[in-house]
């Protein structure tokens, strides 16, 4: 019972993080992805099971409260939680570069993801907006791997009392 609520409270603080200071924690217009980041944690430290649900459960939220298409970051964040737990094997839990190149990895197929899915659906807006989504989806994966040691080596200390 008690690790259910210890992940409720992390749940809750990263939704904090993510929607609500994120206006206070970017640069330019472009913060970090706080959820993605935990995700990819979640998958590399717990597995794929509890990384797929947590995906799951967070790109729910953010899609109950946004204005886009209806359950893109809830699949897009289980896919992504999936296959940052197959790498779980493979996983050196000290290696920063490993972290970064994970997050790295997964922050561009998100990004693109994203677009492809409103591409689809809405391809006359991206079209013309392309250069701009492009440079913002760079921007975005940059700050992203800049800020993933400090969150992964908060989460692996935080993780360990459950």
């Amino acid at each position: 019972m008690r690790k259910y609520i210890f992940y409720f409270f992390i749940y809750i603080v990263f939704c904090l993080l993510q929607f609500c200071f994120s206006q206070y924690l970017n640069i330019f217009g472009i913060y970090p992805n706080f959820i993605l980041i935990f995700v990819v944690c979640i998958g590399l430290l717990k597995g794929s099971f509890n990384a797929e649900l947590i995906g799951f459960l967070f790109g729910l939220t953010w899609d109950i409260f946004s204005t886009d298409i209806f359950a893109t970051r809830a699949l897009l964040f289980t896919i992504l939680g999936y296959c940052s737990g197959k790498l779980r094997k493979n996983f050196d839990e000290d290696s920063i570069i490993f972290q970064c190149f994970v997050v790295l990895a997964a922050s561009l197929a998100y990004n693109l993801g994203v677009y492809f899915i409103n591409y689809i659906t809405i391809h006359d807006i991206l079209v013309y907006n392309l250069g701009i989504t492009l440079v913002r989806s760079i921007s975005k994966t940059l700050i992203n791997v800049i800020v993933t040691p400090c969150v992964f080596s908060v989460l692996r200390r935080v993780l360990k009392e459950v």
